[in-house]
C-alpha cells in the first residue's frame, strides 16, 4: 500500500511541475529575453552607436525588434569603417587564390 502512495505523490507531483512550468516559462523566458535586450541596448548606446532596438509585445512577430536610425542632415558624412592600407595593396590576382585551367565535358 506504501509502494502505491509514494507512485501516486510522484505523479501528482510531476504532473503539478509540468503544469506550473507551462504557465510559468513562457513568462520567465519574455523577462528574460527583455533584459538581454534592455543590456545589449544599453552597450550599444555606451559604444557610440546610434541605433537602438527595442522589443514589442504582441502584433506582428516579425515586428519584434525594429530599427531605428535618427534622420541624417543634408551634407552629414559618416564613415563606419576605414580599410588599413594593407588592404588597400591587395588587388585583383593576388589575393584571388589559385586558378585551375579545366576542359569542359560533354
Amino acid at each position: 500500500m506504501e509502494f502505491l502512495k509514494i507512485i501516486a505523490i510522484f505523479f501528482l507531483v510531476f504532473y503539478g511541475l509540468k503544469y506550473l512550468f507551462r504557465l510559468l516559462m513562457p513568462f520567465a523566458l519574455r523577462k528574460m529575453t527583455e533584459r538581454l535586450m534592455n543590456k545589449a541596448q544599453q552597450q550599444q548606446s555606451t559604444g557610440g552607436g546610434r541605433r537602438t532596438y527595442y522589443y514589442t509585445t504582441g502584433g506582428n512577430p516579425f515586428d519584434q525588434f525594429k530599427q531605428q536610425t535618427p534622420p541624417k542632415q543634408e551634407g552629414e558624412v559618416r564613415v563606419d569603417y576605414v580599410p588599413d592600407e594593407e588592404a588597400k595593396a591587395k588587388k585583383g590576382t593576388q589575393t584571388a587564390g589559385e586558378f585551375i585551367d579545366f576542359e569542359e565535358i560533354k
